[in-house]
């Protein structure tokens, strides 16, 4: 993760808040007979605000395993994404929506490993010294906001996927003191999740400041891209808001996050769309909310793993784009790419979101497509001979994951306009994005339905944001606008015809668009019952 310091810290030791601090050392020697050197006592820890910084980054980090569940979860069982040849029983299990306990992503440990530590700062935050210069009340207000927005950000996670889940506010730092909690009803989460959101709005600042050498303060636009603000707290509102139907919130949402005078939504210079997952923080006006990896910290994250059909890179081939998108992005694919942007996605399409095999990635006929966003360092042109690829180097995973970017919010925006009855605002938002991507204004009008509206939002949200980790969530929110067919129908395009029957039946009930309980769980905790 990204370090935020007054100096520059040449150590990143990270807090395990999961076992965060040992209460007593004496907890330890149960199992040990000598007390370990490298624990931190309670009670000399957080004595200055280095530790407050240490906390804080203990938090963050706990975003990086979460990119995979994200990926993998938020893709493959949507529409837009299906197993690539190297994909485990895990990922077509999901793919199928046959989930079995068993699975390794009905483990919830990382949501809870980065609530636990959230929880740990909030109650323990006011035990550090302020001081004016270092450590202020306005900074400790600060650091509860953000994490009360991660902690909001886990539970929105954990009742997407699962619906009813154990719930706490209360942290964990000695594994002897682990309850085993009921679920608590998601409502009930979420309205948690909400008031977290309005108190994390009040205290986080417009952007993030950090020290100089000489002790003044100056806007970091990289920190302000990868530690939470106003106008990312606003990002995850809109969103819960519209998950649970509440559009005229939703609409408010959004109005406080243009508020903000933040996000002017331009790509700067002459810079291309698809530099937004290879420039980053030089692309100041797109992102929002980053989790980041650095190579030479040994910091990389699975999605070049799960995307890549290259070996020497590393690449498994778990995850592959769907036909489904790939014609939705270029309607002739694989005969050919088309060049007019009224008919195919020139700059969101092929050599963008998606790609061919490797090693050259610019043959259009390949029969092993890939996700191209956390390969390639560059654009890649459909060509009729081979061309050396802009990809990355073998392993070098370390690429930016965006939680939350301009493109989604627009969209949001836009669905919770639609919803409201404001057709022409909405529609405006949508061609604010298209125009953005070079693409001509939308073909749906005033005159359209809502429903057609709302399905043209939908396709340009799996054009704009395929393969970060939104579809599925996508499909469930409109689904629970009234609309199931949607997420059926979806699911069902995109599966061979012999699943289409046990498709059907299983996703009309929406209950099973949620995944079961772990089985290791359930063995633990008696006080959960399985779905």
């Amino acid at each position: 993760m990204k370090v935020f310091s007054k100096n520059k810290l040449v150590s990143y030791t990270v807090l395990c808040v999961a076992v965060l601090t040992i209460g007593t050392i004496s907890s330890c020697k149960k199992f040990l007979d000598v007390a370990p050197t490298d624990v931190t006592r309670d009670k000399d820890f957080l004595t200055d605000y280095w530790d407050a910084q240490y906390m804080l980054r203990g938090v963050y980090q706990e975003l990086q395993p979460l990119t995979d569940y994200m990926f993998v979860l938020g893709e493959v069982q949507g529409d837009w994404a299906k197993p690539g040849t190297g994909a485990d029983s895990d990922i077509i299990q999901l793919a199928e929506h046959r989930a079995k306990p068993t699975n390794r992503y009905t483990n919830w440990s990382p949501y809870y490993d980065l609530i636990n530590r959230a929880n740990y700062l909030i109650k323990n935050i006011s035990r550090v010294p302020r001081d004016q210069n270092n450590f202020s009340e306005f900074m400790m207000n600060q650091y509860i906001g953000e994490v009360k927005y991660l902690r909001a950000f886990a539970y929105f996670h954990l009742v997407r996927n699962w619906g009813d889940v154990p719930f706490t506010t209360t942290p964990v730092d000695d594994i002897s003191k682990v309850a085993y909690l009921p679920v608590t009803p998601q409502n009930t989460i979420l309205d948690s999740v909400e008031n977290d959101l309005t108190q994390a709005f009040a205290k986080t600042d417009f952007a993030i400041n950090v020290f100089n050498e000489d002790g003044t303060l100056r806007q970091s636009n990289e920190q302000t891209r990868h530690r939470v603000c106003k106008g990312t707290v606003c990002s995850l509102q809109a969103e819960v808001y519209l998950w649970r139907n509440k559009y005229a919130l939703a609409n408010t949402a959004c109005q406080a996050w243009q508020n903000t005078g933040q996000y002017p939504f331009i790509l700067n210079g002459s810079a291309s769309w698809y530099d937004i997952f290879t420039l980053g923080n030089q692309l100041f006006n797109e992102p929002m909310f980053m989790v980041s990896f650095v190579y030479a910290t040994r910091e990389t994250s699975t999605l070049m793993a799960l995307t890549s059909n290259d070996p020497a890179s590393g690449g498994k081939y778990v995850i592959a784009p769907s036909d489904v998108a790939m014609k939705t992005y270029n309607p002739n694919w694989p005969n050919s790419i088309g060049t007019s942007n009224t008919t195919d996605e020139i700059y969101r399409g092929f050599g963008a979101s998606y790609a061919g095999s490797a090693p050259y990635y610019n043959r259009v006929g390949s029969s092993a497509p890939v996700i191209w966003k956390y390969l390639g360092t560059a654009r890649v042109a459909a060509a009729t001979i081979d061309v050396p690829a802009p990809v990355r180097l073998p392993y070098r995973s370390e690429g930016d994951f965006h939680i939350t970017r301009q493109g989604d919010l627009y969209l949001l925006w836009a669905e919770a306009l639609n919803r409201l009855g404001d057709k022409a605002n909405a529609i405006s938002k949508i061609n604010s994005v298209r125009g953005r991507a070079g693409m001509p204004a939308s073909t749906v009008t005033t005159a359209s339905t809502n429903d057609q509206i709302e399905d043209y939002i939908l396709r340009e949200r799996g054009l704009e944001l395929g393969y970060e980790g939104r579809r599925w969530y996508d499909l469930m929110r409109i689904a629970r606008h009234g609309r199931p067919r949607v997420l059926i129908d979806a699911v069902e395009n995109r599966a061979p015809a012999s699943l289409k029957p046990y498709l059907e039946a299983t996703l009309s009930d929406p209950a099973k668009w949620l995944l079961p309980y772990n089985a290791n769980e359930l063995q633990l905790n008696p006080n959960i019952k399985q779905h």
